[in-house]
């Protein structure tokens, strides 16, 4: 099994619990601007964007997608390593994190994570 040598510092420090809280707000965007351009796209009896309008959704998308990927990653490893929940409610949280990325994972930050992280000790590497 791949372990990580990543210490409970670098997950529950004040610099990655920002990253994490920026990340979360980037999801919100992402999953805001995925519905928008949806939406748009359907009023408008579309099925493509013009060059232009696609190159601006993928420049949105971008920092977005970003901030998924480090969330979606955090909280995985706060899966497997630090959550002490009920194996069922970690079975259910592997389903919605596997299966269902943004949103998934947008709420395991705010319903586990933050509780968890006001849950410990402050541990804050100086």
């Amino acid at each position: 099994m791949l372990y990580l040598p990543i210490s409970p510092s670098w997950l529950f420090s004040t610099t990655a619990r920002h990253i994490y809280f920026v990340s979360a707000l980037l999801v919100l965007a992402l999953i805001a601007t995925l519905l928008g351009v949806h939406l748009a796209m359907a009023v408008a009896g579309t099925r493509t964007l013009t060059p232009s309008a696609s190159t601006v959704v993928r420049m949105l998308l971008f920092p977005e997608i970003a901030g998924e990927a480090v969330l979606w990653v955090g909280m995985w490893y706060f899966w497997f390593g630090f959550d002490r929940s009920y194996y069922l409610k970690k079975a259910v949280w592997f389903v919605l994190l596997f299966f269902l990325a943004p949103f998934g994972t947008v709420f395991y930050y705010f319903l586990v994570y933050r509780r968890g992280i006001s849950a410990e000790v402050d541990i804050d590497p100086q």
